[in-house]
């Protein structure tokens, strides 16, 4: 795969592109993910970005139908095309993308729609226990449909850590514990934080990377029960106003 060392610069030149198809109805266009952070792989990252347009309609959209496929094939997802009025009525259904946006974006053109948001600790919250009570159901159950086999084990914890990334950056906001940028830091930190004991996330994460057949098979009953323990604490953290 080639490598992408220049993520902004690339998405610069597509946000051009972008600025020449929409003209006025281009509000901004906003590198947000690995790609504005300093976790970038050059080897296998995409490089996400957020258009925001004037106003969310079918022909707005199929305007810029042709450089979206010249661009995708540029190692950049699909674009996450938003409006204003979108974004000002969706923080409290999707308060956790809108923070894992926040928390590593760059703009590239226009305006900076992400900085000036405030998120709701108590919708936060709601959506932190949604989420990793139903991954946690979904991890037990993937586990049961592997059949003990290791290599299907590994896959599904690889899955589940990508998964419980996003969902465990906002318990720590939620905590009001600084972010830390990598994974590794990342899991400890949440251990640390809600009080989870035998580095049940960072054995899960060393097994998902490196783990032998015995490792990954062993390590799963210890993780399950961590993302339980997470849950339910989850369910009983109280909050202040805004993350």
């Amino acid at each position: 795969m080639k490598m992408l060392s220049n993520p902004i610069d690339l998405a610069k030149q597509a946000a051009a592109d972008f600025q020449a198809c929409y003209e006025s109805d281009l509000v901004s266009v906003t590198v947000y993910g690995s790609a504005a952070g300093r976790d970038f792989d050059p080897k296998t990252s995409d490089i996400n970005i957020l258009i925001v347009l004037s106003s969310m309609t079918l022909t707005l959209l199929g305007k810029s139908v042709a450089l979206q496929s010249k661009w995708m094939k540029k190692r950049f997802a699909r674009p996450l095309f938003l409006d204003k009025e979108y974004i000002a009525g969706s923080l409290d259904s999707f308060p956790i993308e809108f923070l894992s946006m926040k928390d590593s974006y760059k703009v590239v053109f226009g305006q900076d729609v992400l900085g000036g948001l405030t998120i709701s600790k108590s919708d936060l919250r709601l959506q932190v226990e949604r989420e990793i009570k139903g991954k946690w159901l979904h991890l037990n159950r993937g586990w049961l449909e592997s059949d003990n086999n290791a290599s299907r084990l590994k896959r599904l914890l690889e899955l589940s850590i990508k998964d419980f990334s996003p969902v465990f950056i906002s318990m720590l906001h939620l905590k009001e514990v600084l972010i830390p940028r990598d994974r590794t830091s990342l899991f400890a930190s949440v251990e640390a934080a809600f009080g989870v004991g035998d580095a049940a996330l960072q054995k899960a994460l060393a097994a998902a990377k490196n783990g032998g057949k015995s490792e990954v098979l062993s390590i799963f009953p210890l993780y399950s029960n961590a993302i339980k323990s997470l849950a339910f604490a989850v369910d009983n953290l109280s909050t202040k106003e805004n993350a």
